[in-house]
């Protein structure tokens, strides 16, 4: 019997006749050895290259149209998949937008579709001449941005951002007139009733209500008492013994404002990052929304608390920052515009005055 001729056999091994074609360079092998022994000796990965000369008699082949189909709707996943990604993945354009950018359609600037509350949130941002730095869209302190505006209270719903001492990072939602210290005790109580597990959340459910019923047994006693005795306790100091009449509820508000002190200071943001991070001091008694006035924003508010009256490590107050710099405060700042007014009023008035001077007026 001859041997086969080296033409009809495997081109890698030269043993078995061919099973498999190569995609890319139409080498045929026998076996998925020689299959990968040939795309190792060649560099050839095997994927069809869609620009490949293709002689015109082959296009009107069943194949040919194969082949056209399969590179076109290669490109079309490949967009469908492109377009998904900045979408939904990472939103950074709208579907909408992406759209009319592909049609080709002549932009015509819209009115901005506002969210609910975005327009009173805006007004009182400028009447407190708070300027707010927008992140690039998309980026993560732009999303967790969730600044809202409450109907009900008729105040900004601050998204703030905490730093703690020897704590994480953490993002709260918080009332703009509600005293700063009120808003870290109901931050601090919250992530208390997170941190539980379920049988301390049982367990404070039941001391919880117990203490609502002693104490609605206790306001019922009081009621029935003061009935019979109408006599109100006195709210003025005793001139014989100088003590005060002080209720219940008077002594518990004065433990609370004993408890222990926190130091709040609010991050400026655009420093040079040659220096430290800049804080400015907060008083813990006002509310955030006047303490931010004239101030400036990286999207939202950042503050950090310390248990004692001392900096974290590579901080520096804003006073230390502005002798360094030479820059302005705020209430430079308002000094110096409000003395260019007057000077723009006084130059004014003397103008006018040499007006009348040149009519032929004589003083």
């Amino acid at each position: 019997m001859d041997d086969p001729e080296l033409s009809t056999l495997c081109s890698i091994c030269h043993i078995d006749p061919p099973k498999y074609t190569c995609p890319r360079d139409l080498v045929e092998t026998c076996s998925l050895a020689c299959s990968k022994r040939h795309k190792i000796w060649s560099s050839c990965n095997g994927v069809r290259d869609p620009t490949v000369f293709v002689p015109k008699s082959q296009l009107h082949t069943p194949s040919g149209i194969d082949h056209d189909y399969n590179f076109l709707h290669s490109i079309e996943h490949k967009i469908e998949r492109s377009e998904k990604a900045i979408i939904e993945d990472h939103r950074l354009v709208k579907r909408a937008e992406l759209k009319r950018a592909r049609e080709g359609r002549e932009h015509r600037p819209r009115p901005d579709q506002e969210l609910p509350g975005e327009a009173c949130v805006k007004r009182v941002l400028q009447s407190y001449r708070i300027r707010v730095h927008k992140a690039p869209k998309g980026m993560r302190r732009n999303k967790e941005n969730t600044t809202s505006w409450s109907r009900r209270r008729g105040a900004i719903v601050w998204q703030v951002e905490w730093f703690r001492e020897g704590a994480t990072r953490l993002l709260h939602k918080n009332f703009s007139d509600c005293p700063l210290k009120d808003v870290y005790k109901n931050l601090i109580e919250e992530e208390r009733k997170l941190n539980l597990t379920d049988e301390e959340r049982a367990t404070e459910k039941k001391r919880k209500a117990v203490e609502n019923k002693e104490r609605h047994a206790k306001r019922a006693r009081i009621e029935q008492d003061t009935e019979l005795d109408m006599t109100a306790v006195s709210r003025l100091q005793d001139s014989q013994t100088s003590a005060w009449g002080l209720t219940q509820a008077m002594i518990g508000q004065m433990e609370d404002d004993l408890a222990a002190p926190a130091y709040f200071y609010l991050h400026r943001p655009n420093t040079p990052s040659s220096f430290p991070k800049v804080l400015v001091p907060l008083d813990a008694s006002k509310p955030l929304l006047e303490q931010l006035r004239k101030r400036e924003l990286l999207e939202f508010p950042t503050i950090y608390v310390q248990e004692t009256d001392s900096l974290p490590e590579k901080c520096m107050l804003e006073k230390d920052y502005l002798e360094a710099t030479g820059l302005p405060g705020v209430e430079e700042e308002d000094s110096s515009s409000s003395e260019e007014e007057s000077d723009t009023s006084t130059s004014g008035s003397d103008s006018s005055s040499d007006e009348e001077l040149e009519d032929g007026e004589i003083r």
